[in-house]
Protein backbone atom coordinates (compact mmCIF):
# COMPACT_ATOMS: atom_id res chain seq x y z
CA UNK A 1 0.00 0.00 0.00
CA UNK A 2 1.75 3.48 -0.86
CA UNK A 3 1.78 6.57 0.86
CA UNK A 4 -1.22 8.01 0.05
CA UNK A 5 -3.58 5.44 1.58
CA UNK A 6 -6.10 6.22 4.40
CA UNK A 7 -6.93 2.68 6.54
CA UNK A 8 -9.35 2.90 9.02
CA UNK A 9 -9.32 0.51 11.53
CA UNK A 10 -12.73 -0.85 13.28
CA UNK A 11 -12.27 -3.23 15.91
CA UNK A 12 -15.06 -4.85 17.96
CA UNK A 13 -16.73 -8.43 18.75
CA UNK A 14 -19.02 -8.11 16.08
CA UNK A 15 -20.97 -10.76 17.62
CA UNK A 16 -23.24 -10.31 15.49
CA UNK A 17 -22.13 -7.52 13.12
CA UNK A 18 -25.28 -4.82 13.01
CA UNK A 19 -26.59 -1.76 11.44
CA UNK A 20 -24.70 0.87 13.60
CA UNK A 21 -21.24 -0.79 13.36
CA UNK A 22 -22.14 -0.35 9.22
CA UNK A 23 -23.53 3.01 9.19
CA UNK A 24 -20.06 4.21 11.54
CA UNK A 25 -17.98 2.10 9.49
CA UNK A 26 -19.37 4.15 6.18
CA UNK A 27 -19.41 7.77 8.32
CA UNK A 28 -15.97 7.32 8.86
CA UNK A 29 -15.14 6.43 5.62
CA UNK A 30 -16.89 9.20 3.82
CA UNK A 31 -15.40 11.99 6.49
CA UNK A 32 -12.15 10.89 6.58
CA UNK A 33 -11.96 10.03 2.70
CA UNK A 34 -10.77 6.58 3.72
CA UNK A 35 -9.41 4.08 1.23
CA UNK A 36 -10.55 1.06 2.95
CA UNK A 37 -12.23 0.53 6.10
CA UNK A 38 -10.89 -2.79 8.09
CA UNK A 39 -13.00 -4.74 10.10
CA UNK A 40 -10.97 -6.28 12.54
CA UNK A 41 -12.93 -9.07 15.19
CA UNK A 42 -10.97 -9.10 18.06
CA UNK A 43 -10.33 -13.09 19.73
CA UNK A 44 -11.02 -11.78 23.21
CA UNK A 45 -11.51 -7.84 24.08
CA UNK A 46 -10.05 -7.37 27.06
CA UNK A 47 -12.98 -5.31 28.67
CA UNK A 48 -16.09 -7.48 27.87
CA UNK A 49 -17.15 -10.17 30.11
CA UNK A 50 -18.54 -12.91 27.51
CA UNK A 51 -15.43 -13.16 26.67
CA UNK A 52 -14.61 -16.71 26.24
CA UNK A 53 -18.18 -17.09 24.04
CA UNK A 54 -16.74 -14.44 21.41
CA UNK A 55 -13.99 -16.94 20.75
CA UNK A 56 -15.82 -19.87 20.43
CA UNK A 57 -17.87 -18.10 17.88
CA UNK A 58 -15.11 -16.28 15.81
CA UNK A 59 -15.47 -18.52 12.73
CA UNK A 60 -19.40 -17.23 12.79
CA UNK A 61 -18.32 -13.72 13.83
CA UNK A 62 -15.95 -13.50 10.77
CA UNK A 63 -18.67 -15.41 8.49
CA UNK A 64 -20.99 -12.57 9.98
CA UNK A 65 -19.19 -9.95 8.52
CA UNK A 66 -18.20 -10.53 5.55
CA UNK A 67 -21.83 -11.44 4.57
CA UNK A 68 -23.03 -7.76 5.90
CA UNK A 69 -19.67 -5.76 4.08
CA UNK A 70 -20.26 -8.18 0.52
CA UNK A 71 -20.82 -5.60 -2.49
CA UNK A 72 -19.13 -2.80 -0.42
CA UNK A 73 -15.48 -2.47 -1.72
CA UNK A 74 -14.74 -0.34 0.47
CA UNK A 75 -15.06 -2.88 3.65
CA UNK A 76 -12.95 -5.43 4.49
CA UNK A 77 -12.60 -8.20 7.08
CA UNK A 78 -9.50 -8.30 8.86
CA UNK A 79 -8.80 -11.85 10.83
CA UNK A 80 -5.21 -10.19 12.49
CA UNK A 81 -6.68 -11.00 16.11
CA UNK A 82 -8.77 -14.41 15.25
CA UNK A 83 -5.16 -15.80 14.11
CA UNK A 84 -3.14 -13.76 16.92
CA UNK A 85 -5.87 -15.36 19.40
CA UNK A 86 -5.62 -14.29 23.00
CA UNK A 87 -6.20 -11.40 24.59
CA UNK A 88 -6.47 -8.32 21.53
CA UNK A 89 -4.97 -5.47 22.50
CA UNK A 90 -5.06 -2.83 20.20
CA UNK A 91 -1.32 -1.52 20.48
CA UNK A 92 -0.69 -4.66 19.24
CA UNK A 93 -2.55 -4.84 16.57
CA UNK A 94 -1.69 -1.47 15.48
CA UNK A 95 2.46 -2.34 15.43
CA UNK A 96 1.46 -5.30 13.24
CA UNK A 97 -0.65 -3.84 10.94
CA UNK A 98 1.89 -0.94 10.51
CA UNK A 99 4.25 -3.37 8.78
CA UNK A 100 2.35 -3.39 5.72
CA UNK A 101 0.60 -0.34 5.55
CA UNK A 102 2.59 2.76 5.06
CA UNK A 103 0.17 5.09 4.71
CA UNK A 104 -2.34 6.83 7.08
CA UNK A 105 -4.01 4.84 9.80
CA UNK A 106 -7.24 6.14 11.32
CA UNK A 107 -8.18 4.10 14.72
CA UNK A 108 -12.31 3.93 14.99
CA UNK A 109 -13.67 4.18 18.29
CA UNK A 110 -17.04 4.60 20.65
CA UNK A 111 -17.17 7.60 22.60
CA UNK A 112 -17.24 5.00 25.54
CA UNK A 113 -13.41 4.06 24.74
CA UNK A 114 -12.25 7.88 24.50
CA UNK A 115 -13.50 7.85 27.96
CA UNK A 116 -11.47 5.21 28.92
CA UNK A 117 -8.79 5.37 26.52
CA UNK A 118 -6.02 6.37 29.14
CA UNK A 119 -6.33 2.69 30.50
CA UNK A 120 -6.08 1.41 27.60
CA UNK A 121 -2.30 -0.56 26.80
CA UNK A 122 0.25 2.10 25.37
CA UNK A 123 -2.13 4.59 24.58
CA UNK A 124 0.61 7.48 23.84
CA UNK A 125 2.01 4.51 21.35
CA UNK A 126 -1.12 3.93 20.01
CA UNK A 127 -1.34 7.79 19.16
CA UNK A 128 2.07 7.72 16.78
CA UNK A 129 1.11 4.77 15.26
CA UNK A 130 -2.68 5.87 14.03
CA UNK A 131 -4.93 9.35 14.22
CA UNK A 132 -7.83 8.34 16.83
CA UNK A 133 -10.91 9.30 15.64
CA UNK A 134 -14.14 8.88 17.90
CA UNK A 135 -18.34 8.74 17.05
CA UNK A 136 -20.78 9.21 20.03
CA UNK A 137 -22.11 6.37 21.26
CA UNK A 138 -25.70 6.26 23.90
CA UNK A 139 -24.70 6.95 27.05
CA UNK A 140 -21.16 8.21 26.83
CA UNK A 141 -22.17 11.18 24.23
CA UNK A 142 -19.60 14.31 24.38
CA UNK A 143 -19.68 17.23 22.71
CA UNK A 144 -15.59 17.78 21.83
CA UNK A 145 -12.63 15.70 22.18
CA UNK A 146 -9.28 16.69 22.82
CA UNK A 147 -6.37 16.67 20.02
CA UNK A 148 -5.12 14.53 19.33
CA UNK A 149 -8.16 12.88 18.80
CA UNK A 150 -10.39 13.92 16.42
CA UNK A 151 -14.41 13.57 16.34
CA UNK A 152 -16.79 12.13 13.79
CA UNK A 153 -20.13 13.28 12.96
CA UNK A 154 -23.42 11.58 12.96
CA UNK A 155 -26.36 9.86 14.64
CA UNK A 156 -26.36 7.74 17.64
CA UNK A 157 -28.16 4.40 17.08
CA UNK A 158 -28.92 2.66 20.40
CA UNK A 159 -28.25 -0.87 19.71
CA UNK A 160 -25.86 -3.71 20.41
CA UNK A 161 -24.58 -6.89 20.18
CA UNK A 162 -25.87 -7.74 23.53
CA UNK A 163 -29.35 -6.24 22.58
CA UNK A 164 -29.54 -8.77 19.61
CA UNK A 165 -28.21 -11.69 20.95
CA UNK A 166 -30.84 -11.41 24.12
CA UNK A 167 -33.44 -10.75 21.59
CA UNK A 168 -32.18 -13.98 19.95
CA UNK A 169 -32.25 -16.65 22.48
CA UNK A 170 -35.80 -14.42 23.19
CA UNK A 171 -37.03 -15.90 20.19
CA UNK A 172 -38.01 -12.35 19.01
CA UNK A 173 -37.41 -10.68 15.65
CA UNK A 174 -33.95 -9.12 14.81
CA UNK A 175 -35.10 -7.75 11.33
CA UNK A 176 -33.94 -4.55 10.12
CA UNK A 177 -31.42 -4.12 12.95
CA UNK A 178 -28.49 -6.30 11.18
CA UNK A 179 -28.22 -7.02 7.79
CA UNK A 180 -31.03 -9.54 5.86
CA UNK A 181 -27.87 -12.00 5.22
CA UNK A 182 -26.57 -11.81 8.81
CA UNK A 183 -30.02 -12.55 10.00
CA UNK A 184 -30.22 -15.45 7.91
CA UNK A 185 -26.77 -17.27 8.52
CA UNK A 186 -27.71 -16.24 12.60
CA UNK A 187 -31.31 -18.42 12.27
CA UNK A 188 -30.01 -21.22 10.06
CA UNK A 189 -26.71 -21.55 12.09
CA UNK A 190 -28.93 -21.49 15.51
CA UNK A 191 -26.10 -18.94 16.57
CA UNK A 192 -27.29 -17.29 19.95
CA UNK A 193 -30.34 -19.91 21.05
Amino acid sequence: MDNLTKIGLFGGTFDPVHIAHLAIAELAAEQLELTKVLFIPAWVAPHKTDRVDAAKRSVARIKMLELAISGNEKFEVCDIEINRKGASYTIDTLEQLRQTISGEIFLLIGSDNYLTFNSWREPEKIHKLATVAVYNRPGSRIDKVVPPFIMLEGPQMDITSTWIRERVRAGKRVRYFLPEEVERYIIENKIYY
